[in-house]
């Protein structure tokens, strides 16, 4: 029935575009006669009469039955079709009026298909209802297609008896997207019986390519058995970043080479995976416990950092002895773990309670210098848990990494770090022991409150500056020299923003900007160079040697501040400490210095007076030279 059905409407519309082929005749108003000579003009009409649309098919199509929302649909389409779709616009119009259920969206979505509903949707005509209408539809029928008891009941029949339910059960599970897939890859981890796996794999492969990248995330799996059966399924779609790991075939060390030339060529910029519109790579997860996938869209870059620490971990898997290898793939592991989780939230130190401390201290100080400020955290937070006040100890009596990462620009690691130093509360000097107080002072003035520092060429315009950043809610501290500017910022524990101009002097701006990214406590606090007519390509320039740096002419309205301020806000790091976690911080550095005076550590000097109050340094710093203006 249903295919005679569709062969008598296709007929109709045949008829019907053959009709439409011949011209369209509009009736047209009868003119009015021209008036005798000394007769008087007859007054003109007040509204033109209506045209008579007499084009067969377009009148059929106007004149379609509509009882059902299909009917309205239908006679849409055809106005589309003919060419007329602004006449489709009442139709359309009292179709909204309709309550449409879901399962009649749906099923209009499977009459006329979803490339009929987008040509609807584009009809510039009948914006916006057609595309509300169209968007409605085609949501729900997704929803239809993907609810679990279909998905399930559709994995079922790939072991039906029957060739024609199988083949039409694998289709249908391909149409229906990426949950198709998912159901299909973890019923087949779960099935043991192999004829069974098979037929789910022969599925999956049908699915290609939204397969590809849950079976990249099951390469991780333990299971032998499932890894041979995921492995032979990427060598049969030939997914190109499975083949470092497929390698494993061959020997050793030719697997290793494959792995450690893919890192190389990833490290050196080519992307592991296409990047959508927004930037963004969707990265699957196989969780073998579970046996369960999930995926998470993450930045492009990261993206990128997470399937290197993937490469890394398999290479290191294949060289059990090789410490460099082992030691780059924890540093990576860790920070691919801290780039999908809650930055406030407390790191994971996996399988780090008996780490040597040699691995711990040589992977921090990996982890510093390559910034990898996730895996900073979780590395001093697993030296604090171990207790071993043997990580202070050095060769060349420097700073141990532990000591050094008080010099960190990531406020969380300097933070991290203090918590690890305190924790083991060793009871004798150490390499860079002055630098705990320090620290701790800085921590503990911290107010919550947004602050910024202005340096302007003149006193004038830094003020200036300063009370129209209030209106941004910021306590401005103003200067005229770039050594104030400096001084002020590094002292500030709530500055979240540097408002600096090109022509400010001592020292010149290039020195300023240097001292500015050098020092932890600004090394990641944006900075606005503001720039004066004739030196914003100068100061392009000068921004590209440092992070951070945005270069803009001199705002001279409260429109172009405003949209300084947020470009600044963009710039700011994505684990940027909100008001409420530096308050706790300072909170808990106040404890910290009050137990710290009151012990027997006597080497941390602390320059704060104990009766004094710890707050920021004063607000203005406003010298009567003033900087050249051109």
């Amino acid at each position: 029935m249903r295919v005679l059905h569709a062969s008598l409407l296709a007929g109709s519309m045949i008829v019907i575009l053959l009709l439409a082929t011949a011209a369209p005749v509009r009736s047209q108003p009868p003119q009015p006669s021209q008036p005798a000579a000394g007769e008087a003009a007859p007054p003109a009409a007040e509204t033109p009469q209506p045209l008579l649309e007499t084009n067969p098919a377009i009148r059929a199509a106007l004149e379609l039955p509509r009882q059902e929302p299909r009917d309205y649909v239908r006679a849409t389409l055809w106005l589309i079709d003919l060419g007329r779709p602004e006449l489709a616009k009442p139709i359309l119009d009292d179709l909204m009026k309709r309550q449409v259920r879901d399962e009649q969206r749906a099923a209009i979505v499977a009459e006329f298909g979803s490339a009929d509903l987008l040509r609807l949707a584009r009809s510039a005509e009948l914006a916006p209802e057609g595309a509300k209408f169209a968007d409605a539809c085609l949501a729900a029928a997704h929803t239809a297609a993907t609810k679990p008891q279909r998905i399930a009941a559709l994995v079922k029949q790939l072991a039906d008896p029957s060739t024609e339910v199988r083949i039409a059960a694998r289709h249908d599970l391909a149409a229906a997207g990426q949950a198709g897939v998912t159901a299909t890859l973890e019923t087949m981890a779960h099935e043991s019986d192999p004829t069974r796996r098979a037929t789910l794999a022969d599925a999956a492969e049908l699915m290609h390519p939204l397969v590809d990248g849950p079976l990249l995330a099951m390469l991780a799996t333990n299971d032998s058995a499932l890894r041979s059966e995921v492995g032979t399924l990427l060598e049969k779609l030939a997914v190109p970043q499975a083949r470092p790991f497929l390698s494993n075939g061959a020997n050793g060390s030719t697997a290793a080479h494959a792995l450690a030339q893919a890192i190389a060529r990833y490290q050196h910029g080519t992307p592991p995976f296409p990047v959508d519109a927004d930037g963004r790579v969707e990265l699957w997860k196989w969780d073998d416990a579970t046996m369960k996938l999930s995926s998470a869209r993450v930045l492009a870059n990261d993206a990128q950092l997470i399937w290197i620490a993937r490469l890394a971990t398999e290479l290191a898997r294949l060289q059990p002895d090789d410490f460099v290898a082992a030691r780059t793939a924890l540093v990576l592991r860790l920070e691919a773990a801290g780039l999908t989780a809650d930055p406030s939230a407390p790191p994971s130190t996996p399988n780090l309670a008996k780490a040597e401390p040699r691995l711990l201290n040589e992977a921090l100080a990996e982890a510093l210098a390559k910034g990898y400020s996730h895996a900073a955290r979780s590395l001093l937070t697993a030296m604090g848990e171990q207790h071993r006040a043997d990580v202070f100890s050095t060769v060349d009596g420097k700073p141990s990494p532990l000591v050094r990462a008080l010099d960190s620009p990531s406020r969380r690691v300097r933070f991290a770090a203090l918590e690890a130093i305190l924790a083991l509360n060793p009871a004798s000097p150490y390499p860079g022991s002055s630098r705990v107080a320090e620290s701790l002072e800085w921590f503990a003035r911290a107010n919550g409150e947004r602050q910024a520092v202005v340096a302007m060429p003149t006193n004038s315009a830094a003020t200036n500056l300063a009370g129209e950043l209030a209106a941004h809610h910021f306590a401005t501290h103003a200067s005229n020299r770039g050594r104030d500017a400096v001084d002020t910022a590094r002292s500030l524990s709530d500055l979240e923003a540097i408002f600096i101009d090109m022509n400010t002097i001592v020292p010149d701006i290039r020195q300023t900007l240097f001292e500015l990214r050098t020092s932890p406590a600004t090394g990641d606090v944006p900075i606005a160079l503001l720039a004066a007519d004739g030196r914003l390509q100068e100061a392009k320039k000068l921004a590209t040697e440092h992070s951070r740096v945005l270069a803009i002419s001199r705002p001279h309205s409260p429109a172009a501040l405003a949209s300084i301020v947020e470009r600044l806000a963009a710039l700011a790091p994505r684990d940027q400490v909100p008001d409420n976690e530096r308050i706790d911080q300072a909170e808990q550095a106040r404890k910290w210095i009050a137990m710290l005076r009151g012990g027997e550590r006597p080497f941390y000097t602390f320059r704060e007076r104990e009766h004094m109050p710890l707050t920021p340094a004063a607000s203005n710093h406003l010298s009567t030279e003033t900087s050249p203006s051109p």
